[in-house]
């Protein structure tokens, strides 16, 4: 059974939920770059890449749900995920190539991964096809450390397509294709990103009563935060790294892949609750809720460039909250200002990817072997 519609109360949940996630990895990483080592960072939440899992949940639950509602082709799918990834990636990704070659003028000890701004016209193209988690490779763009997480998330979109839009054998076949070119690391949290599209489709399936439902609403909370405390991320991070049977293939950012699916568990039922739970108080605080969430995915991006960016050409007095205060603010900053060019545009990008996409239509199209499968010749004219 699948949702027609979703709950007004839910669906500001959810942006809630994924603001506070974007909040969760940015606070954890002030104590990853060493911003913040006060005896006080120890309050700091340590858990972003558990946020990453969440995002990947909400981002199967999403992309079910508006692929339901908005009943697009599959030419259409692939242009709104383009222009909702790379009207912030691209931007994202430029700007930090330009600052960070301004500081490798003054700092070029404290940089690192050199390597890639010496062959830019390999690492740009190379990241904006997001192939950096692609098999055994493991590659972060310069200063954008978060970026990898889009390396599964976008192979993720284009499995989920082949899966929705194709059938028979056609959908066989291009997926195994597919599967096999992201490789194992992709194959293992993939599972977690389905997750969320299986939310969608039976989050009617089992209704629960008001108590139910508040008691694995909370409870799920209060379970995740005593499997952190005692250490069970720890016992269960390291138990897929002894268990892990192939040696010379590194699992790299999957290496807590045990962990994940834990987290997962937890994430899942807490949002499978939230439906039956009143969240009517919600609709109140709405609006504040949807601005913030709508400047989420430049939050992921662009507070590490400025973390990393100050910390390598300032001298920071790492022990004082003042100074972590003061980047956070920054931060947001940037993130509102970069935000304005970027997800609150994003329709100035559509025309750019109708072009692209449409050439590439044409181009499959003039393969009989292609053409099998059937790409419309134009897009919707609602893009």
């Amino acid at each position: 059974m699948t949702n027609n519609t979703m709950q007004p109360q839910l669906s500001v949940y959810l942006d809630l939920c994924r603001f506070i996630a974007a909040v969760v990895v940015v606070l954890s990483h002030l104590t990853y770059f060493n911003i913040a080592t006060g005896s006080w960072s120890e309050s700091l939440p340590q858990s972003g890449h558990d946020a990453v899992i969440l995002f990947f949940l909400l981002s199967g639950y999403v992309i079910a749900y508006t692929t339901e509602q908005k009943k697009n082709n599959l030419t259409d799918y692939v242009v709104s995920r383009a222009v909702r990834i790379y009207s912030v990636a691209l931007p994202v990704l430029l700007l930090t190539v330009c600052f960070d070659l301004i500081g490798l003028q003054f700092h070029p000890e404290n940089y690192s991964g050199l390597y890639q701004y010496e062959k830019l016209y390999i690492y740009i193209p190379f990241h904006l096809a997001f192939l950096g988690e692609i098999w055994t490779i493991s590659e972060q763009p310069f200063t954008v450390v978060p970026y990898w997480s889009l390396g599964y998330e976008v192979w993720y979109y284009l499995l989920f397509a082949v899966l929705y839009y194709f059938s028979g054998a056609k959908r066989v076949v291009i997926f195994a294709l597919l599967f096999l070119f992201v490789g194992y690391k992709l194959w293992l949290l993939f599972p977690l990103w389905l997750a969320g599209t299986w939310l969608y489709r039976n989050h009617q399936r089992w209704k629960l009563n008001s108590f139910i439902a508040n008691l694995l609403f909370f409870g799920s909370i209060v379970g995740y935060l005593l499997y952190k405390h005692y250490g069970g991320a720890s016992y269960f991070i390291n138990l897929g790294q002894n268990i892990w049977p192939f040696e010379q293939l590194s699992l790299g950012s999957a290496k807590k892949y045990m962990n994940d699916y834990i987290v997962c568990l937890f994430f899942f039922i807490h949002l499978y609750a939230a439906r039956y739970v009143n969240l009517a108080w919600l609709l109140v605080i709405k609006k504040p809720i949807v601005i913030l969430a709508s400047y989420t995915f430049t939050l992921y991006l662009v507070h590490a460039p400025v973390m990393e960016g100050i910390g390598y050409n300032w001298q920071l007095n790492t022990d004082a909250a003042t100074t972590s205060v003061i980047i956070l603010v920054l931060v947001a900053i940037a993130t509102w200002g970069i935000g304005l060019l970027t997800e609150k545009r994003k329709h100035k990008f559509k025309p750019a990817v109708v072009f692209l996409v449409n050439l590439l239509v044409n181009v499959i199209n003039r393969f009989p072997k292609l053409k099998a499968l059937d790409m419309p010749n134009k897009l919707n004219k609602e893009i």
